[in-house]
């Protein structure tokens, strides 16, 4: 396969948090070698979510452009839990949980990266096999104070928050994987730089070149505060249906939406500030945005069909839910100027003519989908449509 190296510098140079050292990244795609891009996930649960797709499309990036990608399953590293970004020590998952979970996400991920450029290997056919005397030689390349660098060790240890041995060992078996597949770059969120930079020290202290060490944006989950992870239940599965993803995008706080344009689309950086810039300057509505990324995510998991259709099966139900089969009716003549605070007051659907205009600037009174934010408006736009005023009160207009 050829190897190719304008385009993908460029965009991964724009999506990447960090790339250390970044001189040698570029010399190293302008050598045409083809290169070992590593990445490991452990296998700590057994779907795959938008989060963990975001760093396998970076991965697959390298592997269209000529590259191989080897894709280590944490399989031993799991046993032991990631401390990166935790407060707390891990619980330790046991080895049948992990084999399980490993047999539920392999599918899914090779589904997502090409075949004939990858290598997918179970880092405890080494680390598993690390004599005592291997063990001593790895726990000799770096020094507690190195180690207490790290944020979350030192915060923990400020907060008397107990830190386990254990989990010393995890970066040096992270390491010492990049020593076990001769890795030229390594990729992974950006919660991961110290210990891709330290995979460098191991690698060096094995008489290897050192691999560049690449981190990208982590997604936050739904919830619109934590890294998305399957634990915290904040997540989105790419095993969903089509309609439940497209749904679930809709769903996330505006302001964590770019990072998903940038990690899940290949759309260039300049048009995702455009489509900020006009969030910003109110000329655009972010929830427009939202949809245009669904669809995105959507065509490139399934299809461009059932994109549409998931976008038409979110806007059915959004103009539908929560509309009752049964409530009061009336009917007003057509083309006349309805005063809503008093026609909302007359109807019981607000206590007095002050409520209905609270209401009305709260943006809690809809024709369907839409606020209506005047207090005067046509009866045309309200004939044969449902007034809805806050989450439960509804009025069914006829014309008269």
């Amino acid at each position: 396969m050829e190897i190719y190296t304008g385009h993908i510098m460029k965009y991964l140079e724009d999506r990447a948090t960090n790339i250390n050292p970044q001189n040698d990244f570029k010399d190293l795609l302008q050598s045409k070698k083809k290169l070992r891009v590593k990445l490991g996930v452990d296998p700590t649960a057994p779907d795959v979510t938008l989060g963990w797709y975001a760093i396998l499309r970076m991965l697959k990036k390298f592997q269209d452009n000529g590259h191989t990608a080897v894709l280590i399953l944490g399989e031993f590293t799991a046993q032991v839990g990631d401390p990166s970004g935790k407060s707390e020590t891990r619980k330790v998952i046991g080895e049948t949980e992990i084999n399980d979970n490993s047999k539920g996400v392999l599918p899914i991920i090779k589904n997502i990266l090409n075949d004939d450029n990858l290598e997918i290997v179970s880092n405890k056919d080494w680390l598993s096999k690390l004599s005592i005397q291997d063990m001593m030689e790895l726990a000799s390349k770096t020094t507690l104070a190195q180690m207490m660098e790290r944020d979350d060790f030192s915060n923990r240890f400020k907060d008397n928050n107990p830190i386990s041995l254990l989990e010393f060992f995890y970066p040096l078996y992270q390491g010492y994987d990049s020593v076990a597949v001769e890795a030229d770059i390594e990729i992974g969120g950006n919660d991961q730089l110290w210990n891709l930079m330290l995979g460098r020290e191991i690698q060096k202290s094995y008489e290897m070149n050192p691999q560049i060490a690449m981190t990208f944006p982590l997604l936050v989950g739904t919830d619109g505060n934590k890294k998305m992870s399957q634990s915290l239940d904040n997540y989105i599965s790419i095993t969903d249906t089509p309609n439940n993803i497209f749904g679930k995008i809709m769903s996330i706080p505006d302001k964590i939406m770019w990072e998903y344009f940038i990690m899940l689309t290949d759309l260039d950086i300049s048009e995702i500030e455009s489509f900020k810039l006009d969030v910003t300057n109110n000329s655009k509505n972010p929830f427009d945005f939202k949809k245009i990324l669904g669809k995105l995510v959507i065509s490139e998991l399934f299809d461009s069909k059932a994109a549409d259709d998931a976008e038409k099966s979110f806007e059915n139900l959004t103009i539908n839910k929560n509309i009752p089969d049964d409530m009061p009716e009336i009917s007003v003549e057509n083309n006349i100027e309805v005063h809503l605070p008093n026609f909302l007051t007359e109807n019981k659907l607000s206590k007095s003519n002050s409520d209905a205009r609270r209401l009305i600037e709260a943006g809690s009174v809809k024709i369907g989908d839409k606020k209506i934010d005047s207090i005067d408006v046509n009866s045309e736009i309200l004939i044969n449509n449902v007034l809805q005023v806050g989450k439960r009160k509804f009025l069914r207009i006829n014309k008269k």
